[in-house]
């Protein structure tokens, strides 16, 4: 598909804002706001915006998709910039999320501290709330931060891949060494202050054999809520997926012991597979990348998401800049991407159709095959594994334990990036 398209310009947009005061307590920060020139999308607004606020990491992960880490970050002005065009992008929405991306976020914690006041404020003053969070690999969340988050109420998704062997093996600190020292030491800190956290773990070769083993440490550090994605980027052998079937069929039983446990888990692919066989409707790829969602780097360009930049595809897929222009053209080819209808020749014969419904990755699907509708291979296979036990895990619910089968379907499913 060519997605090259000249950028199409629009005109500012003026905003009026209400005096008003901090949500936190003091006067809002004045600044020229409205007279900053943004150009919005000329259809559907925006909800949610990831930022890059820095590109510096402490990890060198060694399936990280951006490879060539620097140390810069983005400035104020230009994080102030890119609330206030969500604020105009999100038209009559009132409830918006930012995200903040890296590298790894909180060494951009000097620009956090005087950005995310400033979009409470403004969001305040139009009527609006701007909810905050951060992807973090918890190695650099100190107890200033923790502090700052609590008082502003900001979310944590934890990068975590698994027990220290996995870990450290798979997320070494840059330069050499051990991180998972530090993933110890912050996790129960950060559950303390949000109990309902996701660790998030990338499935790899190197952990497939331990699967379950990292989901019971992932309970030990104190953590009731995770999802296991695999990483399409690396080579998988037949023999890995094999291991893969056999831990799934294992996470399936530990699943269940959990469900009916004092202590219950959330296995997030588990419970979102669960929810889509008992309702016989296709799980809708909830990726919202392009849609309601924008993603601005640090230099203020703005993108379909935090894996769609400028080294993929020569940069066609930036979408505009701060200030300057957007690419309604470019946009509409993502919200016309509609899973259910526009599925790759084979998939409505899959017997995994139901619990997948294109869970894939649009942008690992460009970048390895420069077709939004075809997804690795490997991603195929692991979904029919998950799938069988899925199917699996459901039916032994729904026949022996109705109840815990009930507890699930009620629960409401988180989007995770």
């Amino acid at each position: 598909m060519n997605t090259a398209s000249p950028l199409v310009a629009r005109g500012p947009i003026a905003v009026k804002g209400r005096k008003g005061a901090h949500p936190q307590g003091g006067a809002c920060q004045k600044r020229e706001w409205c007279s900053v020139h943004r150009s919005i999308p000329a259809t559907r607004t925006i909800q949610a915006l990831d930022m890059d606020i820095t590109e510096s990491c402490n990890l060198a992960c060694f399936y990280c998709y951006k490879r060539d880490k620097i140390d810069a970050h983005i400035d104020e002005a230009t994080a102030k910039d890119a609330l206030d065009w969500l604020l105009a992008a999100s038209g009559d929405g009132r409830d918006l999320m930012v995200n903040f991306l890296g590298g790894e976020p909180f060494l951009g914690f000097h620009v956090m501290k005087k950005i995310v006041p400033y979009g409470k404020c403004r969001a305040a003053q139009m009527g609006k709330s701007m909810r905050f969070g951060a992807t973090t690999n918890m190695t650099k969340v100190t107890d200033e931060i923790l502090e700052f988050c609590r008082r502003f109420q900001m979310d944590f998704l934890c990068s975590v891949d698994g027990i220290p062997e996995i870990q450290n093996e798979n997320r070494p600190l840059r330069g050499g060494g051990p991180s998972s020292p530090a993933v110890e030491k912050s996790a129960p800190k950060i559950l303390a202050y949000q109990p309902t956290a996701l660790a998030r773990a990338t499935l790899t070769p190197r952990s497939a054999p331990v699967l379950v083993e990292c989901a019971k440490y992932f309970i030990g550090l104190g953590f009731r809520a995770m999802i296991f994605c695999p990483a399409v980027n690396c080579e998988w052998k037949p023999e890995d997926l094999e291991v893969v079937r056999s831990q799934y069929e294992k996470m399936g039983e530990f699943y269940i012991e959990r469900l009916l446990s004092q202590e219950p888990i959330r296995i997030r692919e588990f419970e979102q597979g669960i929810q889509s066989l008992h309702a016989k409707t296709e799980s809708s790829n909830s990726c919202g990348a392009g849609k309601g969602l924008i993603h601005v780097d640090i230099n203020g360009n703005l993108w379909p998401c935090h894996q769609y930049a400028e080294r993929m595809c020569g940069g066609q897929f930036l979408m505009g800049k701060l200030g300057s222009s957007f690419n309604d053209r470019l946009r509409d080819a993502f919200l016309k991407i509609d899973p259910p209808n526009d599925y790759q020749a084979g998939c409505e014969k899959c017997p995994a159709l139901l619990t997948c419904g294109g869970a894939w990755c649009n942008a690992e699907c460009v970048s390895l095959s420069c077709n939004f509708y075809k997804p690795p291979e490997t991603f195929c296979h692991l979904r029919r594994i998950l799938h069988n036990q899925i199917l699996h895990t459901h039916g032994y619910l729904k026949a022996h334990h109705p109840a815990a089968l009930e507890s699930i379907l009620g629960q409401t499913k988180q989007h995770v990036d």
